[in-house]
This record gives structure tokens, sequence and C-alpha cells, in this order.
């Protein structure tokens, strides 16, 4: 593993005054919200001023609504209806003899309405639904293409661009959180959700949208990024052999249309970057945060985003929830497979109804003490370190 530097120590605000408090975190917040789309992402705007739905498929099993297809459409500005563009969107909800078979096991499930997993991409999540989760999927091409090596803009960035141009620097990985978070707002409106209860996730590059769309929304309570690797869950700075970095990413015969353009500029100087993935995660806390990873999926850089959860750790324990910054680790590859579901449902109902979950760290490879030294500062004590 490549130690381009030590990570840099999250608790320093820019101006150099040092964290020791709470209170000051809601500064960091600000400060790491600015920096991460300013220099990594690229900004992206907030609510459309109109936002329309019509439903354009349902289906019923057995009596009851199991599917449900949505068509929105997004008018940034008002004064220019025709400037719009759509989203199609599926919802799925869980047999209502399952939800209380759920209830009989865990009797507050249910109370205030049922937990709700937006998903980035078209994966059902069965073994969430299974166990009494809405999902709602969306297709993220439909705001932006993914188009390797091609600078297609957008729907979304054309819509914007004619009613407030210049105003946005979004790449492709925030014009699809933008979409994640509207899916927020949708989650919100549906009666039979529990609007403590919205999860995220996503796998490869929809793992790094689920994480950019849970770092900037406090609205989403459960965050999680799968397989994201580089841009994503992984250290910029902790580089396995064989994985994506910076250079790879934003190469123009690849996917340099992700990120804000001049963030290719740290490709190959990386030890020139002031801060690492951990300060995005940072963002997540004290929300839980999971990460799902195969231990073969070398492009991914599984190695560096145990280092980025380590260094992560510390901000958690800063807010005294340690236990809520999580990785689960598992044999196999570059996928998002019922293994990883399983522990997304594991911490969600931990989280939400208290049911005993164990911590998964399976990986002798990846163990703390078999990595190089890669940080240098710890969680500074304070009085509710420990004890939130």
């Amino acid at each position: 593993m490549r130690i381009k530097k030590m990570l840099p120590n999250p608790f320093i605000l820019i101006d150099g005054t040092k964290i020791t408090s709470i209170e000051q975190w809601e500064r960091w917040r600000k400060e790491i919200k600015e920096l991460v789309l300013e220099l990594e992402y690229g900004t992206m705007p907030g609510v459309p001023e109109d936002a329309r739905s019509e439903i354009v498929e349902t289906q019923e099993t057995e009596g009851y609504l199991s599917m449900q297809k949505l068509k929105y459409i997004f008018i940034p500005i008002r004064s220019r209806p025709e400037i719009s563009f759509g989203l199609e969107v599926t919802i799925r909800f869980p047999d209502p003899k399952t939800v209380e078979r759920v209830k009989q096991k865990i009797p507050t499930f249910g109370v205030g309405g049922l937990p709700c997993v937006i998903y980035v991409g078209m994966n059902p999540c069965i073994e969430l639904l299974e166990n009494g989760y809405i999902i709602i999927n969306y297709q993220n091409d439909q705001l932006e293409p993914i188009e390797e090596g091609n600078p297609i803009i957008g729907p979304a960035r054309t819509a914007y661009q004619l009613v407030e141009p210049d105003n946005y620097t979004w790449g492709s990985i925030s014009v699809w959180a933008w979409g994640a978070i509207r899916m927020v707002d949708y989650a919100l409106s549906i009666s039979s959700v529990n609007k403590d209860q919205i999860i995220i996730t996503g796998h490869s590059r929809n793992g790094k949208t689920a994480l950019l769309a849970g770092a900037l929304d406090e609205r989403i309570a459960i965050v999680n990024p799968a397989g994201s690797g580089c841009a994503g869950a992984g250290s910029f700075l902790a580089l396995d052999e064989g994985c994506e970095d910076i250079a790879a990413l934003t190469d123009k015969r690849r996917w340099w249309t992700w990120m804000l353009p001049d963030f290719a500029h740290y490709g190959y100087n990386e030890n020139k970057l002031f801060f690492d993935q951990h300060f995005l995660m940072g963002l997540v806390a004290p929300r839980p945060l999971l990460r799902t990873e195969g231990i073969l999926d070398e492009w991914a850089n599984p190695r560096g985003t145990v280092v980025a959860y380590l260094a992560t750790e510390e901000i958690y324990k800063f807010h005294g929830v340690p236990e809520r910054n999580q990785l689960a680790l598992r044999a196999g590859g570059h996928t998002q497979n019922r293994e990883d579901m399983l522990a997304l449902l594991s911490i969600s109902n931990w989280h939400f109804f208290g049911v005993q979950q164990e911590r998964i760290f399976k990986d002798l490879v990846c163990e703390p003490d078999k990595l190089p030294p890669f940080m240098d500062w710890k969680c500074p004590y304070i009085k509710s370190c420990g004890s939130r």
C-alpha cells in the first residue's frame, strides 16, 4: 500500500483553529460542505421551484399495491415552465403480511410509518423489501448520461444552464446526488414512510452518489456506499496496488465528467490535497455510516477504504458514537450482493429498532495493525467524547 502522505487532521478549521467542542463542529460542517463541492464534486442547485409527478403504472399483488412507477417533471424556475426535465421513479411496497410478521418480532417496527430505502440505480433491494422496507429506485443516467470519455451534458445541467447560466459547476456525481436528494423530498411526501427512517445506498458510481447525497442531506438517517472506491469511501492518499486513483478517474478517456474538471489537477499530485474522503464521511456523523466492500475488489481500493474508515472513526469518537461508523467486508469482488444487503438490514434494524447487531470485520489482510502508518492525530479529548 502506498501512503501518499499522512491523512489530514479534520479537527482543525481552515483558519487554523483547533476543534475542541461539538459547538465548533457546525462551523466545520459548513466549511467542509463548501470545500467538497467547490473543489471536488462541483456545486449544485437547491430545490427546483416546481416539481410535478404523475403515476404511469401500478401493480397489485394479492390485493395490495406492490409497485408504482412515477414520472417526475422538474421545473427549475416557474417563470420558465417550458424548460424542464424528467425522471422516472419506481417505488416498491412490502406485502402487508410481511409487515405484520416483522412487527411480531420487532414491536416498534412500523410505528410512525415504515422505513424507506432510496437506492441509486435499479436494485430492488429484495432483502430489505422482504423485511418490511419501502424501496425507491431511480436510474441516475436519466439526469446525466454515463459515457466513458464523452462529455455529454445531461438534461438536468442543460435545463439549469438555460435558466441560471454558469451558476453551478456540478459534475455528474453532483447531478446524480442532486437527484437522490430530490428522492428524499419525495420519500417525505409518502404517508406510509417514517420520516426519521430514510436510508440511501448504491453501488460503484452509485455508491459515490449515495455517499455525497448522504453527507449533504441530514434528513437521511443511514448512509451506505457500496464498492464506491475513488471519490467515494476510498482514500485518495492511501492507495493499494491496482486501484483507481484520481488520475485514472479523471483521465479524458474515462470518467472525467464525473468530477469538477479542476479536480483532475490532483492526479499524480495527491500530496497537495489538504483533505481526504474522511472529511466527506465526517459530514455524515453522528448518523450511521456503513461501507460494504468486497476484499477482492482491487479497483475500488478496499484497503484504502479501511484507512478512510479508521480515520473517520476518530470523528465518530468525537461525537461519542464510534459504533455508528461501520465497515462490512466480505469475500468477492465488485458487486453489491445479498450479504451486503443483509449488512445494511442489520445496521438499520439496530439503529431504528434496537435489534442486536454484530460488527463485521473479516479480512485479515485489512486488519488495522497490518496497515502502514497513515495518520498522526486522534480525536481531541472533550467531555462529551464517548458519552453521547
